[in-house]
């Protein structure tokens, strides 16, 4: 298991929540698919090799407690299907129209609108620009 498999768990032994085979099935999964921002329908697909029992509708309340907990974020989508990303440097996303997948690009430093944002009070902990288009293999 990676580094950031530890830092979940031990989120989970501060917190109140139990890492039960379910969750931890759909940990793995997400972890194993988080490359692709991948949809709660398929980290079921791949939870259920690590857990046979393990539900969609326990998928979904996984997901949300683990987006809850700040473990995993959701990441912007064309339709509307919820995606998922791990927790890091704040980053742009490009969405292709065409066939929905999503890219990341790394900014090197923060917008001058989120100090702007600040100055008026608000607190910004993550930004992001999304970009529409099609990718090079669907253009």
């Amino acid at each position: 298991m990676s580094a950031g498999v530890v830092l979940d768990e031990e989120k989970f032994r501060k917190s109140d929540r139990r890492l039960t085979p379910q969750r931890q099935a759909v940990l793995q999964a997400f972890l194993e698919l988080s490359r692709e921002h991948p949809t709660a329908e398929s980290i079921y697909k791949v939870a259920r090799r690590y857990c046979p029992t393990v539900g969609v509708a326990t998928v979904y309340r996984s997901l949300d407690l683990f987006v809850q907990m700040g473990l995993i974020q959701k990441a912007p989508s064309l339709n509307g299907t919820a995606r998922y990303e791990t927790q890091k440097v704040p980053h742009n996303h490009f969405v292709c129209l065409k066939c929905g997948r999503i890219y990341e690009f790394h900014k090197a430093q923060r917008p001058a609108a989120d100090g702007e944002i600040e100055k008026k009070g608000f607190q910004v902990l993550n930004a992001s620009t999304i970009f529409f288009g099609y990718c090079p293999a669907c253009r």
